[in-house]
């Protein structure tokens, strides 16, 4: 077993908290017992768990879910769903133990369907289902702010994800308080800031177009817009609590340790790699970017003023945004690459989902 006292130490001093991303079964073991308070799935995790160490059991299982009377596509939400399902049965003991405030597990749907709000709420409803720990993470489109608000109304945990813009955080978090209001429940609700992909989307910007921005100016671009959607959150007494994501570096956790929020990372070269080092416990939300850091990026960097402004982008344009289509694009690749893998396993069985 690694050693695990970072995260605990984090734990202890501050309130933020880790969450796992993507594990396998083992990975999420480590991961508890280093004080992991939660887990996070996205639409990659099944054909991730069918490339891994573990693909043995994925293939158990996706053996189990392929029938004739099922669509590729349908044992590919099946799979997904078993193979959360083992996840929230370790993370079940903390839901628990917790009465219900940690140990969630979430899973996201098809990407293919992303624009449907109708699939969205489907599937989450069928989610739903798995365990009384599962959390529904839906993206904060326009057809996810129409799903979220359902489910939110029907007392579903939700996960808002692939938020990348203050004004994509602001927005869930007005049609979540009026859903709160109108059905009178109020289910757990995080809402993400997705930083690390979106650093992605703006050094990809910045090589394109060959821009001169300073290296040490260009990597403060998402954490920046993340410590300021945490600051708005809270200046507005906004519901729920911000969950950082799509960690790409360690600094995509430990730039927002003290926060009351929780970060979600993968185990293998990020969460491991913070207890192999066990950096100094420093409270590092509150230290805002230069405002002539940000002016420089509000004037030099294409898409940085649209995250940041509160009115930076409207609901109808969120699912357009570059960084929120870099991720969701990483999500159909995989997604793709599993439909691919159920037709293969199905051939080899001789049927034809």
């Amino acid at each position: 077993m690694p050693e695990t006292g970072y995260f605990l130490e984090v734990a202890q001093k501050t309130p933020t908290r880790f969450w796992i991303n993507n594990p396998t079964i083992r990975e999420a073991e480590y991961a508890i017992a280093a004080g992991a308070v939660g887990c996070t799935t996205n639409p990659s995790y099944a054909a991730k768990m069918l490339a891994s160490a573990g693909a043995a059991e994925a293939r158990r299982l996706l053996d189990r879910e392929l029938s004739p009377a099922r669509s590729g596509a349908e044992a590919a939400g099946a799979l997904q769903r078993a193979l959360v399902k083992g996840l929230s049965d370790l993370f079940m003991p903390l839901y628990e133990a917790s009465g219900g405030t940690e140990g969630f597990v979430t899973i996201q749907g098809d990407p293919l369907t992303e624009g449907d709000p109708n699939a969205i709420i489907r599937e989450g409803r069928t989610a739903r289902k798995i365990a009384a720990n599962i959390m529904v993470k839906i993206p904060v489109t326009r057809a996810g702010i129409r799903a979220i608000t359902t489910l939110a109304r029907e007392n579903c945990p939700v996960m808002a994800t692939e938020v990348m813009t203050v004004s994509q955080a602001l927005r869930i978090c007005e049609a979540y308080r009026d859903a709160s209001r109108e059905s009178g429940r109020e289910p757990v609700f995080y809402v993400t800031h997705i930083t690390g992909i979106l650093d992605d989307y703006f050094q990809a910007l910045a090589r394109e177009r060959n821009l001169n921005i300073a290296p040490e100016i260009l990597s403060q671009a998402g954490i920046s817009i993340a410590k300021r959607q945490y600051a708005l959150l809270g200046e507005r007494n906004c519901p729920g609590r911000m969950i950082g994501g799509g960690a790409r570096k360690l600094a995509d956790f430990t730039e927002l340790v003290g926060g009351d929020l929780a970060v979600t990372i993968n185990w293998r070269g990020t969460a491991d790699e913070l207890i192999r080092t066990r950096p100094p416990v420093v409270s590092r939300i509150g230290e805002q970017a230069a405002p002539e850091t940000v002016e420089i990026l509000r004037g030099e960097l294409p898409g940085y003023a649209e995250a940041w402004d509160e009115d930076g982008l409207k609901p109808e344009e969120f699912f357009d945004y570059g960084g929120v289509e870099l991720f969701r694009n990483s999500f159909i690749k995989s997604w793709r690459e599993l439909l691919a893998a159920v037709r293969e396993r199905a051939a080899s069985r001789g049927e034809n989902p």
